[in-house]
């Protein structure tokens, strides 16, 4: 079966007072198991989700699982630690 790649993610206020969250996925060539026949295109798809008005960290956390973003703050590496010292130094200076 094709794997579906994300094109972009739309959400949106719902009836409920929450959100509906729509998946946008790219097209691509696979196996058509429809007609039996072999590969062919598969079209894209839509994926929709929707959140309830207290809802709103789980759609947060559901959307940042398929972009990718941890949740997690990550340790920054010792040069951008050194660049952002330098950056914040020369702010102090200016004051």
């Amino acid at each position: 079966m094709a794997k579906h790649h994300l094109l972009k993610i739309e959400i949106k206020p719902a009836e409920n007072g929450g959100h509906t969250v729509t998946h946008h996925m790219e097209a691509k060539m696979g196996r058509d198991h429809k007609s039996h026949s072999g590969m062919g295109y598969m079209p894209p798809e839509e994926e929709h989700h929707v959140f309830g008005k207290h809802e709103g960290h789980h759609m947060l956390a559901h959307v940042a699982n398929h972009l990718g973003i941890s949740e997690k703050p990550e340790m920054p590496h010792e040069e951008e630690e050194s660049e952002r010292s330098d950056y914040q130094d020369s702010d102090t200076e200016n004051e």
